[in-house]
C-alpha cells in the first residue's frame, strides 16, 4: 500500500507539472493525466494476467475491470465524502455529473456489445473513438468557459513555469506500480489456488479493489483539499479511460501479437453485468438531491455488501 502510494504520488506530481506547463483547462486533465495515473494498476494487471494465464486471462482481465467499475462508482463516492469534514450538506456541480455519467453509460453499453458479440476489435474501435469525441467535448467545454479558467490555467502555469520535468522520476515511479502489481497478482493467484477461490470472485473483489487503491487515494485527496467536485467525479473519469482505453490494449496484443482468439462467456455473467449498469444509476439518484447529506451514502456501501453477498452466494 505505502509503496503503491508513493509511486503514484510521484506519478502524480510530475503529471501535475506537464499539464500545467501546456496550459491545459481543470476537466481536460481530470479525465487525462488523472485519469492514467490512478488507473495504471489496472493496465499492468492485465499484462501481468496475460503472461501468467494467456487466454484465460482476458477473462479474469474482463471480471477486473467490471469489479473495479463497480467499486469505484460505489466505494470511491462514500471516502470521498467521508473525507469532506467541512460541511453537512455538500453542494456539487452536477452538470460535471451528468456530463460524464452519459459518457460512462455509453461505454458500458458499447463495453457490453462487445462481449456479447464477440466482436473486440471492432468495439474497441468504436471505444477509442468514444473517448476520442469525450475529450474533444471537454476541450470544447473549457474553451466556452475560457474566461473563466483562463485565471485559473496562468496561476498554474506560474506555478511550475521554472520547474523541470523529471522523466526519471517518471520512469521509477512506473516500475515501482508494475513491481507491486506483480506482487499483487502473485498473491492474488496464491489465494485463488491454496483457498479454492473462483477465479471470478478473486477478480471481482480481491484485484478489483487493489487496482482501484490508486483512484481511492486520489479522490480522498482531492476531497481534502476541499475539491469536492473533482473528487466525486473522479470514479466515473477513471472507469471511462478503463474501458475505453486500458481494457482494450491488452485485448489487442491477445489478437495481433500473440495470435489467440480469446473469448468470454457473456449469458453465465448477465447478474455481474447487471450489477454494474444498477451501480451508475444508484450513483445518479444520490447525486440527484439538490443537497447532499453524508449519510445518504451508505445506499453505495449496502449496494456494495449486496454485490458482494451475491459473489459469495455463487462461490459456495
Amino acid at each position: 500500500m505505502l509503496l503503491l502510494n508513493f509511486a503514484t504520488s510521484k506519478l502524480e506530481e510530475e503529471l501535475s507539472i506537464i499539464w500545467k506547463k501546456l496550459k491545459i483547462s481543470p476537466s481536460v486533465r481530470w479525465a487525462t493525466f488523472d485519469a492514467i495515473s490512478s488507473s495504471l494498476p489496472e493496465f499492468l494487471t492485465a499484462f501481468v494476467w496475460l503472461i501468467l494465464l494467456k487466454e484465460k486471462g482476458l477473462e479474469v482481465w474482463i471480471w477486473t475491470i467490471s469489479g473495479s467499475a463497480i467499486f469505484n462508482i460505489l466505494i470511491i463516492p462514500f471516502f470521498a465524502l467521508l473525507f469532506y469534514k467541512w460541511k453537512w450538506l455538500i453542494k456539487i456541480e452536477k452538470s460535471w455529473i451528468k456530463r460524464d455519467s452519459v459518457f460512462y453509460i455509453i461505454s458500458i453499453i458499447i463495453f457490453l456489445l462487445g462481449l456479447y458479440l464477440n466482436k473486440l476489435f471492432l468495439m474497441w474501435v468504436f471505444l477509442v473513438i468514444l473517448y476520442i469525441f469525450y475529450i474533444y467535448f471537454l476541450y470544447k467545454e473549457s474553451q466556452k468557459n475560457k474566461e473563466i479558467n483562463k485565471e485559473e490555467i496562468e496561476k498554474s502555469f506560474l506555478e511550475v513555469k521554472d520547474k523541470k520535468i523529471s522523466y526519471f522520476t517518471i520512469f521509477y515511479s512506473l516500475v515501482l506500480v508494475y513491481i507491486w502489481v506483480e506482487l499483487a497478482v502473485r498473491d492474488a493467484e496464491f489465494i485463488w489456488e491454496s483457498l479454492w477461490i473462483s477465479t471470478l470472485v478473486v477478480s471481482l473483489v480481491l484485484l478489483a479493489s487493489i487496482t482501484s487503491i490508486p483512484d481511492t487515494l486520489l479522490s480522498i485527496k482531492a476531497s481534502q483539499k476541499w475539491d469536492i467536485d473533482a473528487s466525486l467525479s473522479n470514479a466515473v473519469w477513471s472507469n471511462i479511460f478503463d474501458i475505453c482505453i486500458w481494457l482494450w490494449f491488452p485485448i489487442i496484443i491477445w489478437i495481433w501479437i500473440m495470435w489467440l482468439s480469446p473469448k468470454v462467456e457473456f449469458s453465465s455473467q448477465i447478474p455481474i453485468f447487471l450489477f454494474l449498469i444498477f451501480s451508475v444509476f444508484t450513483y445518479l439518484f444520490v447525486l440527484s438531491f439538490k443537497k447532499l447529506n453524508k449519510n445518504s451514502w451508505y445506499l453505495l456501501i449496502w449496494l456494495y455488501s449486496i454485490f458482494i453477498a451475491y459473489l459469495v452466494y455463487i462461490s459456495m
